[in-house]
């Protein structure tokens, strides 16, 4: 079947919170079981160099909901009515759109990331939420020193070792609070948020008209809450693990603090509970070719981000997201499509941004080339007109070789990076009046601060004092910074990056 643009008749977007990509067996995993998300790698494209631009979870959500760039004008922001959203275009079409999602994090008080769906179906509990549940009677069986490592709680006199000891377990609590009646797999968070997505492809969505769903699971983001926790059995990545299970860690450097066995096992229980992950999205999966409409519908799958996990590769030395550090166990991430038409197996090695799949979802939904205006009843429309990223459908197609010489990543106000094919390099902006001014944008008077970055608890603004260079080749984990041995691939790097983020800042 050659593509159409007409015979696409609906988009089902699914983002799963912090799955690193090479956690997953189509990236390259011999150990993990991924099995329904390598089915759909398999009839799907997948895209080798996909790396979100600005970081964590928020940002990322705004550079998709309006495939503009986030890194170069703010962070942890609420959609302002400034932002041109997917479901604003889609106002006054014969679309429908939901969002299912358990995301906390994009609910926060006034930020508005559920504005313009039809249907919105929010299921409580994830971070951010699980302080509803504090007040909660939490059984006297569930202890949540049971559910992590004394070593990281107390020192050796049994005094907590700081603030974050007490803060640990609070967070611990509230989560055992809301699952502490959990029988099955199908009271884990994924399962409610599959469970919700398939009732409404099933019954709620009117079958005659076309429709938008994004469905946005938190899973498999921590607490680390596979099975294996739950029944009391060894975790199956790790069943020779004896110490007790880590649903939760210290949001802090691993030096002194989580020994690597306790990293190994974390790792395993993320692993665990990927796989869970993927049993349920398969279901989705699943049900849209059981209703038919695997020929009609476009379906994207990737993440917001990984997760660092312990030292050297897995982390460079801290736990959780709790440093705005963008290296590549973070900022790169797994990207599939199907589109009806285009051809599954695919492996594309461009670079590409998470911008350029907002272009490509509204490619295909015709409407890439729509402009803002005022229908003829008088009210305002809005159109893709101010969109930065690129369609890949061309790419998707062979008609062009890449979209991107390079890909952008980082945190707002506190570091940037530019990947290419052969080298990676890290802008640190520790100097105030290089954070606040950025000289690649004369005369900018735009302050590049906010109070809030990201949604772990106890996280801090700690950078490296040098900018550092790294080679994707030998190096692609970035271990051995040689900025000091290739100082002019650093500056000429560098160059090229802040060129490009004030070229990005004046549009």
């Amino acid at each position: 079947m050659a593509f159409n643009r007409k015979k696409v008749k609906n988009v089902v977007f699914i983002m799963l919170d912090t799955l690193q990509f090479n956690y997953l067996g189509c990236y390259g995993n011999k150990k993990i079981k991924t099995p329904n998300i390598d089915r759909f790698a398999r009839q799907s494209v997948l895209f080798e160099n996909a790396y979100s631009e600005g970081l964590p979870t928020i940002p990322v959500r705004r550079a998709l909901m309006t495939g503009r760039f986030t890194l170069p004008y703010g962070g942890w922001q609420p959609l302002t009515t400034d932002d041109t959203t997917i479901t604003d275009i889609m106002w006054g079409k014969n679309m429908q759109t939901a969002l299912i999602y358990d995301t906390a994090p994009m609910r926060l008080a006034k930020f508005g990331y559920a504005r313009g769906f039809d249907f919105v179906d929010f299921c409580p509990g994830q971070e951010l939420d699980h302080t509803s549940f504090a007040d909660v009677p939490l059984d006297p069986s569930l202890k949540p020193e049971d559910f992590t490592s004394p070593t990281m709680v107390w020192d050796k006199e049994g005094n907590f070792i700081d603030d974050d000891s007490k803060q640990l377990l609070d967070e611990i609590g509230c989560f055992l609070r809301q699952q502490q009646h959990r029988r099955s797999d199908a009271d884990s968070y994924v399962a409610k948020v599959v469970n919700r997505t398939q009732a409404w492809l099933n019954e709620r969505r009117d079958k005659s008209r076309p429709f938008f769903l994004w469905v946005d699971s938190f899973d498999p983001h921590e607490p680390w809450d596979p099975p294996s926790v739950w029944n009391g059995e060894p975790c199956p990545y790790d069943p020779n693990y004896e110490g007790n299970p880590i649903l939760l860690a210290p949001w802090t450097p691993v030096e002194n603090r989580i020994s690597e066995r306790e990293c190994e096992h974390i790792r395993a229980l993320y692993m665990e509970k990927i796989t869970l992950v993927d049993e349920w999205i398969g279901k989705i999966i699943d049900s849209i070719r059981e209703q038919g409409l695997w020929d009609e519908t476009m379906v994207v799958l990737m993440s917001d981000h990984g997760q660092p996990m312990g030292e050297g590769e897995h982390g460079h030395g801290i736990m959780r997201k709790s440093r705005p550090w963008p290296y590549e166990e973070l900022v790169h991430v797994p990207l599939m499509m199907h589109v009806p038409g285009v051809e599954g197996g695919q492996r594309i090695q461009s670079f590409v941004q998470n911008v350029d799949v907002t272009a490509t979802i509204m490619d295909i939904m015709g409407q890439l080339d729509t402009e803002s205006g005022v229908s003829d009843h008088g009210m305002n429309t809005y159109g893709a007109d101010e969109f930065q990223g690129e369609s890949l459908l061309p790419l998707m197609q062979g008609e062009v070789d890449k979209v991107r010489d390079f890909a952008i990543a980082g945190y707002y106000g506190m570091s940037w990076s530019i990947i290419t094919d052969d080298y990676s390099y890290i802008h640190w902006l520790v100097d105030e009046e290089e954070k606040n001014s950025v000289d690649c944008v004369a005369g900018s008077e735009k302050t590049m601060s906010e109070e809030m970055w990201t949604c772990t608890a106890g996280a801090k603004v700690e950078m490296p004092s040098h900018n550092e260079l790294y080679d994707r080749n030998s190096d692609p984990f970035q271990l051995k910074n040689i900025a000091a041995e290739k100082p002019e691939v650093a500056k000429e790097l560098l160059e090229k990056l802040k060129l490009y983020i004030g070229e990005l800042r004046t549009t």
